[in-house]
């Protein structure tokens, strides 16, 4: 009644209000996890009609990610955590998530999140954040499973193959480059590794709609008519 109170009025939330309503939230039982979650999308709906994130306010974003978290709802838990604060927490969220799929899937979880996170310009940094840790623990396991494969075995292994650049598939090293190119600007270089990552990218469809958002973004290239609407979309729970 509160927050549907403070919708009907036009109240712009204050920081106040975040602090009850995260309160609020966790007074609930697990047995009120349905009112729990209606109060918190509504909440959401509020921060982001009249405050200041379109998205909806990042603090109660974290909360909800957490809470899905918890109970290993990952994907739920992404649309969350990719709006909200804690991008090392998302990252660890999203590698757990990636080992109910095929190894070779990995890459499409780690992707589908840094794009959505450059679709948002104020999130550049969290992108970078959750790509840099994603690679750490990718390099890891890949470096571990090679081990426990290769033991007692002659290493044939040159030292460029050995490299983790070389070991990564094609799409994590398209991710670096494509902050690379956020960070200096270009428009041009971001373009041709578009072009020359193509093959990589149709393996989701969506990934053209999160490109198509980020040059405009970060580049200034018109965007599509409807666009907006339709990544909010794709963003919405």
């Amino acid at each position: 009644a509160y927050i549907q109170e403070c919708m009907d009025n036009k109240i712009k939330p204050l920081a106040q209000d975040i602090v009850r309503i995260q309160s609020l939230f966790d007074m609930f039982g697990r047995e009120d996890s349905k009112i729990r979650k209606e109060m918190m999308n509504l909440a959401l709906s509020w921060t982001s009609k009249y405050g200041d994130y379109p998205y909806g306010d990042p603090r109660l974003h974290t909360q909800m990610a957490r809470y899905y978290d918890q109970r290993k709802e990952h994907s739920l838990a992404h649309l969350h955590f990719v709006r909200g604060s804690r991008p090392l927490d998302h990252a660890r969220s999203v590698m757990e998530w990636a080992e109910q799929g095929y190894p070779h899937e990995t890459e499409l979880f780690i992707t589908r999140a840094v794009l959505e996170y450059l679709c948002i310009r104020e999130k550049l940094e969290y992108a970078r954040i959750f790509y840099t840790n994603c690679l750490k623990r990718y390099d890891a396991k890949v470096e571990a499973a090679g081990n426990e494969i290769g033991e007692g075995e002659e290493d044939t292994v040159t030292q460029d193959e050995d490299e983790p650049e070389a070991r990564r598939p094609p799409l994590l090293n398209f991710l670096g480059f494509i902050l690379r190119s956020i960070d200096k600007k270009s428009l041009i270089l971001f373009d041709m590794l578009c072009e020359q990552y193509e093959i990589s990218l149709l393996r989701d469809p969506s990934y053209e709609k999160y490109i198509q958002r980020i040059a405009h973004v970060h580049f200034g290239r018109p965007a599509p008519k409807g666009m907006l609407e339709e990544l909010l979309g794709m963003f919405s729970s």
